[in-house]
């Protein structure tokens, strides 16, 4: 089973238990095992360009180039504001992995890229949808 479709699963699992009554699921949670089920999926990953990743972050300065606030906190591993780099349009999609199509972003920020309703509608293959309004590159550089 791939990544995406364990996903899917579990929000069409979600969407069913927020269907049922707080009754009904007190029910089933007092019957439900405590420990999951574990399984394997495959996902395909990207090497990334590391040099890419670095000056993106260098770029941002330690501030989201979405909302334009500082990032929500500092790495445990070197003190580095930490902050997530996005490709606007996607690896999956054929988007490059370069500075140009990356953008540093704090985690609510990249949540909502990925899930939020702002972005859920738009076709992230579209160059529309690379170079988003809110994206504050421009402004920054």
């Amino acid at each position: 089973m791939s990544l995406a479709r364990a996903q899917e699963d579990l929000e069409k699992s979600i969407k069913k238990a927020q269907r049922r009554s707080r009754s009904e699921r007190l029910k089933r949670l007092a019957e439900a095992p405590k420990r999951p089920i574990s399984y394997a999926v495959s996902t395909t990953a990207y090497l990334r360009n590391p040099d890419v990743i670095a000056e993106v972050l260098d770029r941002a300065k330690g501030i989201c180039e979405s909302c334009v606030k500082p990032a929500p906190f500092l790495r445990s591993s070197n003190g580095a504001p930490y902050l997530e780099v996005h490709h606007r349009l996607p690896l999956a999609k054929g988007g490059e992995d370069t500075v140009e199509n990356a953008i540093a972003l704090c985690p609510n920020c990249h949540r909502e890229r990925h899930f939020g309703t702002l972005y859920a509608s738009k076709d992230v293959a579209s160059p529309q949808y690379a170079t988003q309004k809110n994206d504050k590159v421009e402004s920054l550089v």
